[in-house]
């Protein structure tokens, strides 16, 4: 995902929803978060997980 801020699109394509805390968490701690067939999968920072292992909420399937 291209964040806004970074020059990428607005549109539903290219975003996710968060609650506010966690939107501004993901921006504090350089988390990423990466859409693969429009599943959002959140990158940790490095010192959460050294090997930045992409994960997603499971709680909630698509």
């Amino acid at each position: 995902m291209d964040y806004w801020s970074r020059g990428g699109r607005t549109s539903t394509g290219n975003g996710t929803l968060l609650c506010s805390h966690h939107h501004h968490v993901i921006h504090k701690e350089d988390w990423r978060i990466r859409v693969r067939n429009g599943v959002p999968w959140f990158v940790p920072p490095a010192h959460l997980d050294p090997k930045r292992e992409p994960r997603r909420n499971h709680y909630f399937r698509c």
